[in-house]
């Protein structure tokens, strides 16, 4: 009498594995397409922040009676962002006040438009 062997794996077992295996792999790059590209994003968002970080500073710097018009302002960081522009916006609040809202644009992952805005108050007399 001849006894089959029942050692090793069958064609169907190993067929299992591989697409299990398969679906996992499937899974794992489908939520890893979902989590944003951090460093390069988290990079870029600083920087647009620390230009308009710097641009409030510089304003509020010069007082009430140097604020420019409003449009767009230059950085020597600017050139660092994928199409980065940059806007100011100087509103009046009252005789003495003033708005100065300062945004940084620039080109996203999947060529979306990403931006931080800042604003502050600049008063003729320097109270804030």
């Amino acid at each position: 009498m001849m006894r089959q062997s029942t050692r090793g794996f069958t064609l169907i077992e190993v067929t299992v594995a591989v697409a299990i295996i398969g679906i996992l792999i499937a899974a794992t790059g489908a939520l890893l397409a979902r989590i944003p590209v951090g460093g390069r994003e988290v990079r870029d968002q600083d920087l647009a922040l620390r230009i308009a970080r710097n641009k409030i500073e510089t304003l509020r710097a010069s007082g009430y009676a140097a604020l420019p018009v409003s449009g767009s302002f230059a950085d020597t960081l600017l050139s660092s962002l994928a199409a980065g522009t940059t806007s100011l916006m100087i509103t009046s609040v009252n005789a003495k006040t003033k708005q100065v809202e300062v945004s940084v644009s620039w080109r996203g992952a999947g060529s979306s438009t990403r931006s931080v805005s800042l604003t502050t108050l600049i008063t003729e007399d320097n109270g804030l």
